[in-house]
C-alpha cells in the first residue's frame, strides 16, 4: 500500500522580509494558531503512550472538561498498540471571535493523518481519514490561551479556501 505523504505536523509562520516592520498577528489569526496546535499535541499525546503525558500535552490546547474525554479515547488507541503517523493539515475558513469565546470553520485534512501500528512498524490500512471534513469547532479563551472545547463535524463535504 502506498502512503500518503506525511505532513510534518509543525506550524510555520514564513520569515518577514528583513526591511518589512512585523505587524501583530490579529485575534483571528490567534485563535487560528492555537487551533492548529491542538492538532499538533493531538498527535503527540496518541503517541505518548501514557495519561499524564497525554494531558500535559493536550492541557494547553484543550479545555479542562474535554480532556477525560480524549484520555478515554487515547486509551483504546494505546492498548491496541497504536500511535499517531502523520499530522491532521486544517484550512481554516473563518473564526468569528465573540467575547471569551470563537467558533472556527475548518475545512479539515485528516488524508494524513492515520495510525501506525508499534508492534509491527506498519501504518494500520484504512486508517487515514479524509481530506474534505467540514467542522466547526468552539474554542474558549482561558489563561491567555484559546482552548479547544467542543467540534462538530458537518456532513456535506468542503472545499479549502487554498486549493
Amino acid at each position: 500500500m502506498a502512503l500518503p505523504a506525511r505532513a510534518s505536523g509543525r506550524v510555520t509562520v514564513p520569515a518577514a522580509a528583513p526591511s518589512a516592520p512585523s505587524a501583530p498577528p490579529t485575534p483571528e489569526q490567534v485563535v487560528a494558531a492555537d487551533y492548529a496546535g491542538y492538532w499538533q499535541a493531538y498527535g503527540q499525546a496518541m503517541t505518548a503512550g501514557r495519561v499524564a503525558g497525554a494531558r500535559q500535552l493536550l492541557a494547553p490546547y484543550a479545555a479542562p472538561s474535554v480532556i477525560p474525554r480524549l484520555i478515554s479515547s487515547l486509551r483504546r488507541v494505546w492498548a491496541a498498540h497504536d500511535r499517531a503517523y502523520g499530522a491532521a493539515q486544517t484550512h481554516v475558513l473563518g473564526v468569528q471571535i465573540t467575547g471569551p469565546t470563537a467558533l472556527v470553520h475548518d475545512c479539515l485534512d485528516l488524508s494524513h493523518f492515520g495510525v501506525l501500528d508499534t508492534t509491527t512498524g506498519r501504518v494500520v490500512p484504512g486508517s487515514f481519514g479524509l481530506a474534505d471534513r467540514d467542522y466547526y469547532i468552539t474554542l474558549v479563551l482561558s489563561g491567555g490561551r484559546w482552548l479547544v472545547s467542543n467540534m462538530e463535524p458537518v456532513e456535506v463535504p468542503c472545499q479549502p479556501a487554498d486549493s
